[in-house]
């Protein structure tokens, strides 16, 4: 195993005429070779304002006793960082370039040692940068003080702990993930990172989080009960909560720029939330089934005789030898009507089976996506917030709650804002 090192080019390099001293660089190498260090190759980034010192300093380098024999590379960085040796972007675009020329020879298990203190500050700036943002995994991070400055007990060459920056980088890339409601990648990130890994509460709500993302929200609940309150959990033990997170998701959805997506979920959290309504509210005379539609008995006639026709109707035709009668269609939607007589001709729940399940099904049964205005037009709104309240009213009217908002209904929301409370800890230190 060889070490490659990489440094930019200050006038203070070979030689200070401050300190009258070897600058940085050579003092590191110096430092390195005397701690047994096998260095394959130096490579020096220089500017138009530099030139003549990294030409110096190579010179300096293969006529020295302790470093002859170093192979040392020239690189000439963009005339733009020429032109303004400060600004940090273009320094840390000119130490990445370097970086790429690094790894082209280095071997298995080879290390970079960066030199940050030749250059610029925006220079000396660049390679913790680099290495705080993960592109020199098997890297460290050089500091050479000013001997005039040095203090008792000081070491002149010393590693720099790039951690805390590099922690808060993926602080950002992980909230950054969490605000979309990538879950599954921000838990892919989070078990990455070094020290993170008792971090379990996360972790457990992160991975709540992402089976919410996959429609699992039984195992969503299960994952997160943990760390809900009472009102949360005993939300989880209705039987209508999970209309409201179908109903989220088409929210996240739409926030994902997934439209056509938006679409189905939200017209599958209605029409979950009325046939899970008719199977709680009539067991006796509606039995659910683990695939397929829930059978209707001839026993709900005797509650509601005014559904006769159309009973007779679904089993007239229905195809099994059994002439069962499904939950489905105008049956399920007279049902509610005779049930909850507050839903006929109701605006809301009128959208819900005309246009809304119209355009649902247009949506399954053809290629290509919808616009976030033809989702919102398939319920008759022209806004996010009236599509959002136009379902909330049908949910709620069949729950018999009184949400304000889908967001305020969904439990994802508190496992959500239990993340990002929890991530701004100082758990990643």
């Amino acid at each position: 195993m060889a070490s490659v090192v990489l440094s930019f080019i200050g006038n203070q390099d070979p030689y200070s005429n401050q300190t009258k001293e070897e600058g940085s660089l050579i003092t590191l190498l110096r430092f390195l070779v005397d701690r047994g260090t096998a260095i394959a190759r130096v490579f020096l980034l220089y500017t138009e304002g530099t030139a003549q010192n990294a030409r110096d300093t190579k010179d300096h380098i293969e006529t020295e006793a302790q470093l002859q024999g170093l192979a040392v590379e020239l690189l000439p960085t963009s005339a733009d960082l020429s032109q303004d040796p400060t600004d940090l972007l273009k320094a840390a675009q000119e130490a990445r370039r370097g970086l790429e020329a690094v790894k082209l020879v280095m071997a298995p298990g080879d290390r970079v040692e960066f030199n940050a203190s030749s250059g610029t500050p925006a220079m000396k700036s660049a390679f913790s940068l680099l290495q705080a943002a993960g592109y020199a995994g098997n890297g460290q991070v050089w500091q050479v003080r000013n001997p005039q400055q040095m203090r008792e007990g000081q070491d002149r060459v010393f590693p720099t702990d790039v951690t805390v920056l590099r922690h808060e980088f993926d602080l950002q890339i992980l909230r950054k993930l969490i605000g979309e409601f990538d879950y599954q990648a921000a838990l892919d990130l989070l078990q990455s990172l070094e020290g993170t890994a008792t971090d379990r509460v996360t972790v457990r709500l992160l991975t709540a989080a992402a089976a919410w993302n996959r429609g699992k929200f039984d195992e969503f609940f299960q994952q997160a009960k943990g760390q809900l309150d009472f009102d949360a959990q005993r939300q989880g033990a209705h039987w209508w909560w999970q209309g409201y997170e179908q109903a989220f998701s088409a929210v996240v959805r739409l926030a994902q720029g997934n439209t056509t997506e938006a679409l189905q979920h939200s017209h599958r959290s209605v029409e979950g939330m009325v046939n899970h309504w008719a199977i709680v509210t009539f067991p006796d005379s509606i039995k659910s089934r683990p695939n397929g539609y829930a059978i209707v008995l001839s026993s709900i006639l005797d509650e509601f005789p005014s559904l006769r026709d159309r009973y007779e109707q679904s089993r007239d035709r229905s195809s099994a030898s059994s002439r069962e009668v499904n939950l489905q269609g105008y049956l399920l939607r007279d049902l509610l009507e005779v049930a909850i007589p507050s839903t006929r001709n109701q605006a809301d729940f009128a959208v819900y089976w005309q246009s809304a399940r119209e355009a649902r099904n247009q949506a399954s049964h053809r290629w290509g996506g919808i616009s976030k205005e033809e989702c919102f037009g398939a319920w008759r709104t022209q806004s996010q917030e009236d599509w959002e309240q136009r379902l909330l009213n049908c949910l709620n009217l069949i729950s018999g709650q009184t949400f304000g908002s889908l967001k305020q209904a969904s439990l994802l929301t508190r496992v959500h804002q239990r993340i990002l409370d929890n991530l701004a800890q100082p758990r990643l230190s």
